[in-house]
């Protein structure tokens, strides 16, 4: 079985580094390409999809804005399943860190670079409080193309999807500031879990993905 794994705002493979799933998956991963001027969600997933081989069964698994990207996908593609982690199902009100983020995206088109340099706050809101976490976000940061990075957070801000899609797992922490648990409806909680817990917390996601994944 095919797994596809997406992960979040421009991230790559580094942030499920920690994971460890049954030798029967084949774990593969989609490259973050570069947005087109004013392109949507739903077109960025069609230029996307010719990463993945519909000719065999397979799983999408998204992390934050990859589980975004895993339900525009499921709408192009026939995904046996998909499992987000630290995301959402459907649109929803953004957090006051992203509120803040988009000010400052909108009023200066060069901020993304300072975006990239993580600070205490950044920190915060990803649950990154410990040096492994903190060298993870920086360098996952440092590495974001930026004219990714603004287009994936202005596009998550203003999803507008309704309807979770079909067969959809989510799983999400108790302590996401991110994306509060106050805001989703997740399948599956995990207590104390982060932004970034599927790093963190790796043990835990490691073993309910074997489970869900079959």
């Amino acid at each position: 079985m095919n797994v596809y794994f997406l992960s979040g705002l421009g991230a790559d493979k580094r942030a499920f580094s920690k994971l460890r799933l049954n030798d029967r998956f084949s774990v593969k991963y989609i490259e973050w390409i570069t947005p087109l001027r004013d392109e949507t969600l739903h077109h960025y997933a069609q230029r996307l999809a010719v990463q993945i081989d519909t000719t065999e069964p397979f799983q999408l698994v998204g992390l934050s804005f990859g589980g975004i990207m895993a339900s525009e996908l499921s709408e192009i593609v026939n995904p046996q399943q998909i499992i987000i982690i630290s995301s959402t199902s459907v649109g929803i009100p953004i957090s006051s860190f992203y509120q803040a983020l988009l000010k400052v995206l909108l009023v200066n088109p060069f901020a993304a670079p300072f975006l990239k340099s993580p600070n205490t706050l950044t920190y915060k809101y990803f649950g990154a409080d410990t040096p492994e976490l903190k060298d993870l976000l920086k360098s996952i940061l440092h590495d974001t193309d930026s004219r990714l990075l603004k287009w994936a957070l202005i596009k998550m801000s203003g999803w507008q999807r309704k309807k979770k899609a079909d067969n959809l797992f989510h799983i999400h922490g108790t302590a996401d500031k991110l994306i509060p648990l106050k805001l989703v409806q997740p399948d599956l909680f995990i207590q104390d879990g982060t932004h970034l817990m599927v790093f963190k917390q790796h043990e835990i996601i490691s073993s309910v993905l074997n489970k869900q994944l079959q």
